[in-house]
């Protein structure tokens, strides 16, 4: 039995790599992920998207240059360069080119800017969200590799000395040492240990490709983890009560502030609909000239001068009514400002019930951790003592299955435990800023 111990919690630790394949360390698969999962690059494409929407906003300051050019054909009363109707065809060319320049509008480019601003701030934080959350799927699904990895090998175990104790009590049977019965029995609890190793290594191949699939890993046959030496009496040392880390993560987590600058870009948004109530002021300017082949007296260079015209002048628009749709969309934006700020403290709701959790499933888990290393000490030393009297033929296959079932639901209760709060602790790292690590 010390050879179980040994092997679970100290040999099977040092494993690096399963057949000749590098095996995959978390930080490994959490980059893989972040490079290969959909999700987090469609938060990227939304950030670039919404980069462009600030650019437009910003390009709303620099004036508009069009281009214009026509030809006219006329056929019948047509009016000369000079306003005279004339009955017959003729032929026009013109050109020209005119700008316009927003002086005012209430301000509502300068606040657009601004929402777009907040905007982009927002997407990014999405982006910073959408990543942290992949890296918690990606640890909880290493961790669970793991959990399975050691239950595989205590089955393994198992099989292993079942296997040499039917061939110890064939040899005893030939000797006429014990019952032929008793020989039917512990082959019996052999194709057991079998069965249980077969279904540990299904668990833990289903685990593998669950880990694959998050990292989009087109090949998963060969993929395998690294096996860390993991001392769960070090890790978790110093952690803060759940409402000072609280109070110490809330301005940093990723969706407190994108829902905190959705809210801001929500206020200047109000500021752009009011800015529709204030008239605005543009600047215009043009150039335009024209040919006419028909005027014959004068020659291209003579035309361009005598009909070359310039304009410059201001335009002001003053609102009067447009249907209430001014007053319509600031009460709409209003309304978006008191949704954004429930959201905000949603968002804030929300990461204190998770760091609430997060905390007292690492304190529980801790707490079912030394409880259920008791209980498999103890299921240890009966099951040690089980196999004694059964191999010395003073105990049925039932009995000494019985201990060995016991024996193993307390290992996997402490596995369990072991992995629960490893994994509750690096959630409360990872909500202060430490990257996930093992």
């Amino acid at each position: 039995m010390k050879r179980i111990h040994l092997i679970v919690l100290i040999g099977f630790f040092c494993l690096t790599e399963t057949n000749g394949q590098q095996a995959w360390t978390l930080e490994a698969c959490i980059d893989q992920a972040l490079q290969a999962n959909r999700s987090v690059q469609s938060n990227e494409l939304s950030s670039n998207a919404q980069q462009i929407r600030l650019n437009q906003a910003k390009n709303q300051r620099l004036p508009g240059v069009y281009g214009n050019a026509s030809q006219n054909l006329g056929f019948g009363q047509t009016m000369n360069n000079v306003g005279v109707y004339e009955n017959r065809n003729s032929q026009t060319y013109n050109a020209g080119i005119s700008a316009s320049l927003n002086l005012f509008n209430g301000l509502q480019t300068h606040y657009t800017i601004q929402a777009q601003e907040l905007n982009l701030h927002a997407s990014m934080e999405d982006l910073k969200a959408a990543r942290e959350n992949l890296a918690i799927q990606v640890a909880s699904a290493y961790l669970q590799v793991l959990y399975n990895k050691e239950l595989h090998q205590v089955a393994r175990t198992q099989v292993e000395l079942s296997a040499t104790q039917v061939t110890r009590f064939e040899q005893m049977a030939e000797l006429g040492k014990i019952a032929e019965g008793q020989v039917y029995e512990v082959k019996a609890q052999h194709a057991r240990n079998k069965q249980s190793e077969a279904e540990a290594a299904s668990r833990l191949q289903l685990s593998l490709l669950d880990l694959s699939q998050l990292l989009e890993l087109e090949d998963w046959s060969t993929f395998d983890v690294v096996v860390p030496n993991i001392d769960v009496y070090a890790i978790g040392v110093g952690l803060t009560e759940a409402n000072t880390m609280y109070q110490e993560i809330v301005g940093n987590k990723p969706l407190i502030r994108a829902s905190e600058y959705r809210l801001q870009s929500a206020e200047k948004n109000r500021k752009v609909a009011e800015g529709a109530l204030y008239p605005s002021l543009s600047l215009g300017a043009s150039y335009s000239n024209g040919y006419y082949p028909d005027m014959t007296s004068q020659n291209f260079s003579d035309q361009m001068k005598i009909n070359a015209r310039t304009s410059i002048g201001l335009s002001l628009s003053i609102p009067i009514f447009n249907r209430l749709d001014t007053r319509n969309n600031i009460k709409q934006s209003e309304i978006n400002i008191k949704q954004a700020a429930l959201n905000v403290e949603q968002a804030k709701k929300t990461l204190y019930k998770e760091v609430q959790q997060a905390w007292f499933n690492a304190k529980t888990a801790l707490e079912q951790f030394h409880a259920s290393e008791e209980t498999r000490k103890q299921s240890e030393i009966a099951f040690r003592f089980a196999e004694e009297k059964f191999t010395n033929g003073r105990a049925t296959a039932y009995e000494y299955d019985e201990a060995r079932i016991n024996y193993s639901a307390a290992l996997s209760s402490s596995l369990q435990a072991k992995y629960n709060y490893v994994f509750s602790v690096k959630i409360l790292e990872f909500y202060k800023g430490i990257p996930l690590t093992l």
